[in-house]
């Protein structure tokens, strides 16, 4: 579900996360975590809400990368439709946008990681 393994993405950018269920998913709560130290990341750092609304015939929503420390992570959903769980994606890196780039060349890096989760 979501990141596939070594994917990588940008801060700044905005990925399509999309959830494989069973039943139609109305309501989840994520979170981001820092793969090597496991720990949550605030949902202002993230850009990943802890509640998420989904819109129906969906199954997915957007997520705009937060400013984050470069490195590895991956996404932890704890509840969804209001049922407790827990569920991983696997880990996959964010990197920094380079600096100095145009906003062209940001939408050209954006669209050219592999952010399809």
């Amino acid at each position: 579900i979501f990141p596939k393994k070594n994917n990588g993405v940008y801060v700044g950018c905005t990925y399509k996360l999309s959830f494989y269920s069973s039943t139609t998913i109305h309501s989840l709560e994520a979170a981001l975590i820092d793969a090597g130290a496991t720990k949550t990341i605030d949902p202002t750092a993230s850009g990943l809400a802890g509640e998420n609304k989904i819109e129906p015939n969906s199954q997915s929503l957007d997520w705009k990368v937060g400013v984050v420390w470069p490195g590895e992570y991956y996404i932890k959903v704890s509840n969804i439709n209001g049922i407790d769980l827990e569920t991983y994606s696997k880990v996959f890196t964010i990197s920094k946008m380079p600096r100095g780039i145009s906003v062209d060349e940001k939408e050209k890096i954006c669209k050219k990681s592999d952010g399809s989760f």
